[in-house]
């Protein structure tokens, strides 16, 4: 399954190319100290719409066919419905995104801020997922999931791409990628693309304990229907949807999944922010939480943490920073 990642990522690079932005990889020095080797992080937190979906949304729908155009539906937790909203701006098609109820209230402004019919429902991704699809179906609609789709994994995988063109460039290589994990379109894109290029990479998932559903549905050997409690990782929050394609490649090429506490994603965001200059979401942190629970695990190795987005309601970053005085 992973053979065709290649071609395609590298078809991805090329229609991304002139789009999105080509992200930093910094070294970071407190936290290459912390693990006695080096640690790179790879700055998606300033792609455009602020997060890596806007890889994802934009490739996806200039995929589209003409008679595909008319009208998309996707469905968010917030992120992907920030960047569908950008993209479908873009390239002039008008669409539909379903929030459910969860979603904070920053980025559903920030969705508003492009011209997009917005419909609040459900409690959980899966639920808004389940009513986007039949609302679709009813009116002709095309839906495109924020993670469930092939064109979203190989969009999310010219990161790799990216990093491994950049350690070239500072003539390094790498022993360990940390990615967030909600539906998998991330990791899952990551995975098959190192896989069929760089399979020694350890590939590492990073979820919070409290919405752990992909991790656990590995560990169970089938997607799991669970509740998920509130998480300062909302962009990772919420259930997979049966069958889900983003499944197999996690379940076969990550090696390890990392669970966060609430405590330890809010202090890995106060210390970007302190540290680095760097405000980053919760999900935004994850990869740098997982490394500071597990420094023993990554102790020598070049590893480079993905910090996937930069929404961030700035009086949460102000109420953690209080919390820590």
């Amino acid at each position: 399954m992973k053979s065709h990642f290649k071609e395609k990522t590298e078809h991805a690079v090329r229609v991304l190319s002139n789009v999105i932005e080509q992200t930093p990889l910094t070294s970071s020095s407190s936290l290459s100290e912390a693990i006695d080797g080096t640690v790179y992080l790879k700055q998606e937190n300033l792609q455009l719409t602020n997060c890596c979906k806007a890889r994802s949304a934009y490739f996806m729908l200039s995929n589209l066919a003409d008679d595909q155009k008319h009208h998309v539906v996707t469905v968010s937790t917030g992120n992907n419905g920030i960047s569908m909203s950008w993209a479908m701006k873009k390239l002039g098609i008008p669409g539909t995104v379903f929030l459910p109820n969860t979603v904070v209230p920053h980025k559903v402004a920030a969705i508003r801020q492009n011209a997009v019919e917005i419909i609040h429902s459900g409690e959980d991704i899966v639920d808004a997922e389940t009513i986007a699809r039949a609302y679709a179906a009813e009116h002709g609609f095309t839906f495109r999931s924020p993670y469930n789709e092939w064109e979203a994994m190989y969009a999310q995988a010219t990161i790799a791409h990216e990093i491994l063109e950049q350690l070239t460039n500072l003539d390094e290589d790498l022993d360990s990628i940390v990615v967030p994990v909600g539906g998998g379109g991330l990791i899952g894109g990551i995975a098959g693309y190192l896989r069929s290029i760089k399979p020694n990479i350890e590939i590492i998932g990073a979820q919070p304990t409290n919405s752990a559903v992909m991790a656990l549905s590995v560990k169970a050997g089938k997607i799991l229907e669970m509740p998920s409690l509130p998480t300062l990782s909302d962009a990772t929050a919420g259930g997979v949807e049966q069958g889900a394609v983003t499944f197999e490649f996690c379940r076969d090429y990550v090696d390890d999944y990392i669970l966060v506490s609430e405590e330890e994603i809010g202090n890995a965001m106060t210390m970007l922010d302190v540290q680095h200059g760097i405000a980053v979401e919760g999900s935004g942190a994850l990869s740098v939480a997982a490394l500071l629970q597990k420094s023993r695990q990554f102790k020598g190795k070049k590893v480079a943490l993905l910090l996937c987005g930069a929404n961030v309601d700035p009086s949460l970053l102000n109420r953690l920073h209080t919390a820590k005085t």
